[in-house]
């Protein structure tokens, strides 16, 4: 087996020193100082101590979420995928990676089910699924991580309903949650519905490589044990990788250097319309992993970089000209595929006409991966400082690799930062004011200080007409 990724830090770098680069001198010394860090870190990898790690575990449990994907798949004509946030962002990266943004149009004519995913409380996008399918043909697959997620639960109580009420049979409903005693737990024993639990300590967007993207992945052809081998391929190279040569380790550290210089905004720019929801996925595994008021000790640091998702080469038409010469606050990822699963060869239609000529006897792909050297030699020349990660292909293997990738780069990075990448406490007072507005029993104690936040908040407003 080829290299799984390949990871080009040389861009992060410069021969001088330069505010908009890492000098080769202080990553070089870098390298030496953080390389305990490393060490504890590659440790938790190899003894299972991080969270992280709790997908490379999940190999047993593949054979029966295989035939429960299956018996659904030849059952239902629809499948709905209801959840929020990491609960629904790995699959959907999955989804338009390996069967693209169309896989509806096309997915009848080739035997499989169409997918759904509903990962928002927006009435008339709720509305319009709801009118799409046939809800007595449709599996109905519910994953909340605490069981709980406010606007989950929503979109389940809606489609539950309809569920019920077209005659479906609630036992093929499938709840893929955290194990402990919550609702949703005691609702699918009591309906007798399908129960996949998700490891307890492995938060929602770290959840992609477990049922959460297993499940519905199978259900349109998705082969689980190939995600999981490019995984623990992943995590055998992070181990076995010397440490001045390991891409975890220098990519986080050029990152950290350059967050301490400014860069407080990280760009990732996905060469490809099929890697637009994998951007997504990284945008929160990014943001709620590292975005944190407070350090391990409970110092105030408010640490974190600004995830940017973008695509190229239609972002070159809406971005570009604000990273060329825009603030210099930026740090840029490229994201390429170096073996495209499909290309398509371009005529020479227009031999007269200079503008037309040239593309001819070349391919959209030859010209998708031009443009992506020319945007990112583009920025570096610019004082803009790049990294790539180039994948070998987009196979379901090439994305475990990746997905694991990033959660790895994303946990040390926190190890540098001090910070817990696990947690997200900030997520947590917006949750528990819609609670109490909402009427939820146990918040009832809450609700006047909620309406109270509220009164306050609107005293500060100041409406403008147009």
């Amino acid at each position: 087996m080829g290299q799984a990724l390949t990871i080009d830090i040389g861009h992060l770098l410069s021969t001088e020193e330069s505010p908009d680069f890492v000098p080769v001198a202080t990553f070089n010394h870098l390298l030496e100082q953080h390389a305990a860090a490393f060490g504890e870190f590659k440790a938790g990898l190899e003894e299972a101590a991080l969270p992280l790690t709790r997908s490379l575990g999940m190999g047993p449990a593949i054979p029966e979420i295989k035939l429960l994907a299956d018996a659904l798949r030849h059952k239902y004509r629809y499948v709905l995928v209801i959840g929020i946030g990491g609960s629904t962002l790995g699959f959907r990266a999955l989804l338009q990676a390996l069967r693209g943004p169309y896989y509806n149009l096309s997915a009848r004519e080739g035997g499989w089910p169409a997918v759904f995913v509903v990962d928002n409380v927006d009435p008339a996008a709720v509305k319009q699924v709801e009118e799409l399918i046939d809800i007595r043909r449709t599996a109905l697959i519910y994953i909340s991580k605490s069981g709980e997620t406010p606007e989950s639960a929503a979109n389940f109580l809606h489609f539950y309903r309809k569920y019920r009420e077209a005659g479906g049979d609630p036992k093929d409903i499938v709840f893929i949650c955290d194990a402990k005693d919550n609702a949703i737990n005691r609702i699918g024993r009591q309906l007798g519905c399908h129960l996949l639990p998700i490891p307890a300590d492995l938060g929602g967007r770290y959840s992609v490589l477990s049922p959460v993207g297993f499940l519905p992945g199978e259900i349109i052809g998705v082969d689980s044990n190939e995600l999981l081998a490019g995984a623990a391929r992943a995590h055998l190279a992070i181990i076995n990788t010397p440490t001045q040569e390991n891409a975890v380790y220098g990519l986080a550290l050029g990152l950290d250097e350059l967050a301490r210089r400014g860069k407080t905004i990280h760009v990732l720019f996905n060469y490809s319309s099929l890697l637009f929801d994998f951007g997504l996925w990284f945008e929160q595994l990014w943001a709620e992993s590292l975005g944190k008021e407070k350090d391990l000790q409970g110092g105030v640091v408010h640490s974190g970089t600004a995830p940017l998702p973008a695509v190229g080469a239609t972002d070159q038409h809406s971005l570009l000209q604000l990273f060329k010469e825009g603030p210099g606050d930026k740090v840029y990822g490229f994201v390429r595929v170096a073996q495209p699963p499909v290309d398509v060869p371009l005529a020479n239609e227009f031999p007269q006409e200079t503008e037309y000529s040239y593309l001819g006897g070349h391919t959209l792909g030859e010209q998708l991966a031009v443009e992506q050297v020319a945007t990112e030699v583009t920025l570096v020349r610019a004082g803009r400082a790049c990294y790539r990660v180039t994948l070998p292909d987009l196979s379901a293997a090439t994305l475990g690799s990746l997905f694991y990738f990033m959660e790895a780069l994303t946990v040390f990075t926190g190890k540098l930062w001090n910070v817990n990448p696990f947690t997200q406490p900030g997520v947590q007072a917006g949750k528990d004011i819609t609670y109490a507005l909402m009427g939820r029993a146990d918040y009832a104690n809450r609700r006047a200080e909620a309406e109270e936040i509220i009164r306050r908040f609107d005293e500060g407003r100041r409406e403008l007409r147009l």
